[in-house]
């Protein structure tokens, strides 16, 4: 034994310093419910999905990976999540029934949802508290999410409901014939805003409806023959009005798809740039166990996209493959807020995700 103590203190000398760094990297799940509202096209609709709707409706595999690099009291840490989704008619439902666009009904809508959350910070430690139940740091960090969405929805065409606003809108021609007295004018040009409510307000016209500007055309010849030139002036002010609304309402119609059945109506791609602003706070028991609670807050301002976030996980340390790991299990949720003005109508979304969170990352 002592002819081998020298060679074990020269070994010892020879052996590489430590790295300085700590880096953790690795594989998550995350399996949340989505629960909010969305506009298309300036049409409302409610957004609902389950975790086990969310795994039996995926279009790519997913792609949930994150890494945290260390030295000292400082931390940088990256995380990607990137999933598409191919849902039925049971997760986008009408936040307003429309009449003609029948959306919701199981076999006869579809929506493509595809969203990217990707993310970059670093942390700083500004307390450590060390106690008989084990330590206690907090730190405060900052960094930027960048986030990508797009909702595309497939949705049934009510053609009874179609068949029922031509009659209505025949009906009020016919009226608007017979014009002779300043009561019957009024009355024409009430009817004629009834449809303008029931068509604006609902928003249940769609592009290239060829029937429905011919409507437009001789209800405007009928009120050229209005004796009174201030009605006359203002019923066709009116359905200029008409007209240039309905092309503002008009659904995205896809024309290699289109039969005269279904519309697509899309957000188009919700891409918006949040900077955070972050704590987190971390208790270590001193047995390989701990709990860790994050939140962070981004955004700008409302109208260009707001974003909120929240972790809470339960920590274990040990080994695999010869690496240490941490094993976390816990909760997550995340809340978006974006909206935007385009020349085919507001779209924009505001929802929560959130559910349970399992990982089990290398340590090295």
């Amino acid at each position: 034994m002592g002819a081998l103590a020298p060679l074990a203190a020269q070994a010892e000398d020879a052996a590489p310093a430590p790295s300085e760094w700590t880096v953790t990297g690795g594989f998550y799940g995350w399996f949340p419910w989505v629960e909010g509202s969305t506009d298309a096209n300036g049409e409302d609709f409610n957004i609902y999905a389950t975790p086990i709707d969310l795994i039996e409706n995926f279009d790519a595999p997913p792609i949930m990976v994150n890494f945290e690099a260390s030295r000292g009291k400082f931390s940088f840490w990256g995380d990607a999540l990137y999933a598409k989704f191919a849902f039925g008619g049971d997760f986008a439902s009408e936040a307003q029934p429309i009449p003609v666009l029948s959306v919701g009904v199981s076999g006869q809508t579809e929506t493509d949802y595809t969203l990217g959350v990707y993310q970059f910070g670093g942390f700083y430690q500004v307390a450590d508290f060390v106690g008989q139940q084990g330590s206690t740091t907090l730190e405060v960090g900052a960094g930027m999410r960048f986030i990508q969405q797009e909702i595309r929805i497939k949705a049934k065409i009510d053609a009874a409901a179609q068949v029922r606003l031509g009659k209505l809108a025949n009906t009020i021609e016919r009226r608007i014939r017979k014009i002779e007295n300043q009561e019957q004018r009024l009355q024409a040009l009430a009817a004629l805003n009834d449809v303008r409510r029931q068509d604006l307000d609902q928003k249940i016209i769609r592009a290239g409806d060829k029937g429905r500007e011919r409507r437009v055309a001789q209800l405007e010849k009928r009120l050229k023959r209005v004796d009174d030139r201030g009605q006359a002036l203002a019923a066709l002010e009116a359905v200029e009005k008409f007209r240039l609304e309905l092309l503002r309402a008009a659904l995205r119609i896809d024309g290699k798809e289109f039969n005269n059945q279904f519309a697509f109506v899309g957000t188009g791609n919700l891409d918006w740039v949040d900077p955070t602003i972050a704590l987190r706070l971390q208790h270590d028991f001193g047995n390989g166990h701990s709990v860790t609670a994050t939140g962070d807050f981004g955004g700008y301002n409302v109208e260009e996209g707001l974003s909120s976030q929240i972790v809470l996980t339960y920590d274990i340390e040990g080994t695999l493959w010869g690496f240490d790991t941490t094993t976390s299990l816990g909760y997550k949720a995340l809340w978006l807020s974006y909206e935007d003005e385009t020349p085919r109508g507001d779209v924009g979304i505001s929802a929560w995700l959130h559910g349970p969170i399992a990982e089990v990352a290398l340590r090295w």
